[in-house]
């Protein structure tokens, strides 16, 4: 894996600005001319060993401190947001980016947040635009799909391992029994606790709902069409909103989200999450995840859950004992769109744009299947992605089931320890972040020209794509 270079040199002159020192007398303290100092702190210089151990010793700073203000994730979407076709002439260089992003780290948080904004405002517009071009009678979209984009913000900013959920979860879980059928244990806990039914009806009785819970009956309706285990994940979710109401709302209260969408569906949020961790308790699920070396499907198969969610417990699980493996997790829709996203691993995905195509998560893949492949990013770091495909039930309508993808990634180190160790036979796959950021050529699955390079335009080849880069 290349190591990444340091570029500090805003932070460098911040620190000789307080110091009070001239360039020059901060290079003869260092060792250092002038001149390369100058471009240290022009970022036109990276940051040696050398040069950081003698600041540490000379002025008592925290290289940690030095190693960036602006992580890649910040880097990836200040560079999302200048690869606009509305900035194409102005796009600045990385060097300048770096130096944009430390010289002015609340300014660059505030345009990647206006920037969100002018894509969902244009979104709308485009929306707007094509019903009215149909003839049709539209309103704007409602504030709740704001809500949604709020929350998932919040959840993806904040950090998936909720200590309250955990400790609740992990006491649910070892109340119930018997261990081996969760669906009963939980059907027998609602019926003792709360008084409440759980009863499976054949689809055509539950024509526009996979579940319900009818108050006045007092009973929780599940869809026969259901897998077994996503009928056993709704009921730990009804069983997480009836027995821990109180816990569900202060951590709803504290999210201070901006509407009483967003707080409702951050609530069914940390609902979810409570479930995940009633059914897979972190410490039963990390010992069997290092018995099993994270065999996803043997995994899902012990707790009785879908290879999709076996995966995301795996990014968000912990052992306080030990150091946490550090695991990517994303689930997308079937056309690809973002449902849930934990980073990690040195994995980011672009946060306006698609997704790179050639991500193995797009493999055509079985229902319940697991597929392995290492990749390889623009940087050159080697990853391993871990991807399944879930239908989790069958609509009433005949149609075809909904199909969630989702992919576990992790480094190459971490999965040594795993059944998805690289071989070394096959050649990593070359991935990038989305097309607009991806300079590589001879891409089949390019979809849009890069931002970054001229288009090739040869008139005596035809490339790989129709957006090859020169």
């Amino acid at each position: 894996m290349a190591e990444a270079k340091i570029f500090a040199g805003p932070r460098i002159r911040r620190i000789r600005n307080r110091l009070g020192l001239s360039q020059t007398a901060m290079a003869g303290e260092l060792g250092i001319s002038p001149s390369y100092l100058n471009l240290i702190e022009r970022n036109q210089r990276p940051l040696t060993v050398q040069i950081l151990l003698k600041l540490a010793a000379t002025y008592d700073i925290d290289i940690g401190a030095l190693q960036g203000e602006a992580g890649g994730e910040v880097m990836e979407r200040l560079g999302e947001v200048f690869s606009d076709p509305l900035l194409a002439s102005e796009l600045p260089s990385p060097a300048e980016l770096v130096d944009i992003a430390e010289s002015a780290p609340n300014a660059v948080s505030g345009l990647i947040r206006l920037y969100g904004a002018y894509r969902e405002t244009t979104g709308r517009l485009t929306d707007l635009s094509g019903a009215m071009a149909r003839g049709e009678t539209a309103a704007p979209p409602p504030r709740a799909q704001t809500a949604y984009g709020e929350v998932a913000s919040y959840f993806e900013a904040a950090d998936p391992w909720v200590p309250e959920l955990e400790d609740t979860g992990a006491r649910i879980a070892a109340e119930l029994r018997p261990r081996d059928d969760m669906f009963g244990a939980i059907k027998a806990r609602l019926r003792a606790l709360h008084s409440i039914d759980l009863r499976i009806l054949p689809a055509h009785a539950l024509p526009l709902d996979r579940a319900r819970f009818d108050r006045h009956s007092h009973r929780i309706f599940l869809s026969e069409s259901l897998s077994h285990e996503e009928k056993t994940r709704f009921a730990a979710i009804e069983l997480a909103l009836l027995g821990e109401a109180a816990l569900l709302d202060a951590l709803a209260g504290e999210t201070n989200l901006k509407s009483p969408e967003a707080e409702r569906l951050a609530r069914l949020t940390f609902a979810r999450k409570l479930a995940g961790a009633i059914l897979m308790p972190a410490s039963r699920f990390l010992r069997a995840a290092a018995e099993l070396r994270c065999d996803i499907v043997h995994l899902a198969q012990r707790f009785g859950v879908a290879a999709d969610r076996a995966m995301e417990r795996l990014a968000t699980a912990r052992d306080p004992e030990a150091a946490p493996a550090e695991f990517a997790f994303l689930a997308l829709d079937a056309s690809g769109n973002i449902e849930t996203r934990i980073p990690g691993a040195g994995f980011s995905t672009p946060r306006f744009g698609a997704l790179c195509a050639r991500l193995p998560v797009f493999d055509p893949t079985p229902s319940g299947h697991v597929i392995s492949a290492e990749v390889e990013t623009p940087d050159r770091t080697s990853l391993i992605f871990v991807a399944t495909v879930t239908e989790s039930f069958a609509p009433p309508d005949g149609g075809p089931p909904p199909r969630r993808l989702a992919a576990l990634v992790m480094g190459t180190e971490a999965a040594a320890a795993t059944v998805y160790a690289p071989g070394g036979a096959a050649t990593p796959r070359p991935i990038g972040t989305t097309c607009r950021l991806c300079e590589r050529r001879a891409c089949p699955a390019r979809t849009m020209p890069a931002a970054t390079r001229p288009a090739a335009l040869n008139e005596y080849a035809l490339g790989m794509s129709d957006y090859d880069p020169a």
